[in-house]
C-alpha cells in the first residue's frame, strides 16, 4: 500500500516515517551537543521559521503523507530534496508538525536522501549525538537507500535527535508531560508512560491506519473497536479534569483504564486478518506506530546497532 504510486520518493518516505528504533532504544543517556551543533540548529530553526503555518509549507512544495503518525506528528515532504540526496542545513526535505493547544505547530523536521550505499552517513550536523539511520528495502535502485536522521525543534526526552517523541501526545491531550528522566527509564514505571504516550496519541489522533483496518475488517471490528475508541476520546477530558483538580489517585485509576482500552484495541486490530502475509504486514505495522520492531532496518557504516527490549505490555 506504502508503494502506491503517488510519486518513487513520497510512498517510500511514508514507510521511514513510521520505522524508527523503539522508545526504549531512547532510553540511552543523551550525548552532550557541541557548540557547533548548537548554533546548526539555531541555524535550521532560523531557516525553517517561515513554516509555522503547515499552509506556507504546502505553498513551497511540501507535501503531507500518511495524516499524524503517532509520536511524530505529520509529516511534510520535499520529493525533490530527498531525490536530491545532499544535505543542506537549511532545507529539510521533511517538516513535522503535531497540535499543540489545538493548533497545527511546526514540532520538528527530517533530512532524508536518497543515498550511495557504499558510501558513508551525510556528514550532518557537528558531533556524533545525531542519529543517521538506512533503509536499503525502500529504494528501487540496488545501488542506493535512503539515510534519515530527525531533529525536534520542541523538547524531547530522548534528546533532539531522537526517532520518536513522546512528549507530543502529552502537548496535544494539554496533560503536563513526565519527565524526561521518566519517560527513559528502563522501569516499569518508565513502560507505563511510554504506553500511556501511544495510547494517548491514539485517544487524540487516531492513525489512519486504524481506519483502514476498520474499513476492511467490517462492520463486525467496528462493534468491537468502537467503544474503546469512544472511551479513549472520554478518557482525555476526564484525565484533564483529574489533573486541574489535583487528583493524583483518580488520575492513575484513569491511566490504568486508559491503558487497558488502548491495549484492547490494538488486540482487536491484530486480531482481524487471517492469512501469514496481511498478519506480518499488520503486526509489523502496529508494532512500528507503537515504536516497536526496527531490528529488522540496517545501520550505517560506523553506527552503533540500537538495543532493543520487549513489546510494551509483553
Amino acid at each position: 500500500m506504502l508503494r502506491s504510486r503517488f510519486s518513487r520518493i513520497v510512498p517510500a518516505v511514508a514507510a521511514i516515517l513510521l520505522a524508527a528504533s523503539s522508545l526504549a532504544a531512547q532510553s540511552q543517556p543523551t550525548q552532550s551537543l557541541s557548540p557547533k551543533a548548537k548554533a546548526q540548529i539555531d541555524s535550521v530553526r532560523q531557516a525553517v521559521a517561515g513554516f509555522a503555518d503547515p499552509v506556507a509549507a504546502e505553498d513551497s512544495g511540501y507535501q503531507p503523507v500518511f495524516g499524524l503518525v503517532p509520536l511524530q506528528g505529520v509529516h511534510y515532504v520535499r520529493p525533490d530534496l530527498i531525490k536530491g540526496g545532499k544535505f543542506d542545513l537549511t532545507k529539510p526535505p521533511v517538516l513535522m508538525y503535531a497540535p499543540v493547544n489545538g493548533k497545527p505547530t511546526l514540532v520538528g523536521v527530517a533530512y532524508a536522501y536518497e543515498h550511495p550505499r557504499t558510501q558513508p552517513v551525510p556528514e550532518g550536523f557537528d558531533g556524533p549525538a545525531d542519529d543517521w539511520h538506512a533503509h536499503d528495502e525502500l529504494s528501487r535502485d540496488p545501488n542506493e537507500h535512503i539515510v534519515m536522521v530527525h531533529l525536534w525543534l520542541t523538547d524531547a526526552p530522548g534528546g533532539p535527535f531522537a526517532r520518536y517523541n513522546p512528549y507530543l501526545p502529552y502537548m496535544a491531550a494539554s496533560l503536563k508531560r513526565p519527565s524526561a528522566s521518566e519517560l527513559t527509564a528502563m522501569t516499569a514505571r518508565g513502560e507505563r508512560a511510554r504506553r500511556f504516550a501511544f495510547a494517548l496519541a491514539i485517544a487524540t489522533h487516531p492513525p489512519q491506519l486504524f481506519d483502514v483496518l476498520e474499513t476492511r475488517g467490517g462492520p463486525e471490528l467496528t462493534k468491537v473497536a468502537y467503544p474503546h475508541r469512544r472511551a479513549l476520546r472520554a478518557a482525555v477530558d476526564s484525565l484533564e479534569m483529574a489533573e486541574k483538580r489535583g487528583d493524583s489517585a483518580m488520575y492513575d485509576r484513569l491511566v490504568t483504564t486508559t491503558l487497558a482500552h488502548s491495549d484492547a484495541l490494538v488486540a482487536a486490530y491484530r486480531g482481524t486478518v487471517r492469512s501469514p502475509q496481511a498478519r506480518e504486514f499488520i503486526d509489523k505495522a502496529l508494532d512500528e506506530l507503537m515504536g516497536l520492531g526496527h531490528e529488522g532496518h540496517m545501520q550505517m557504516p560506523g553506527t552503533q546497532p540500537a538495543e532493543h527490549t520487549h513489546r510494551p505490555g509483553g
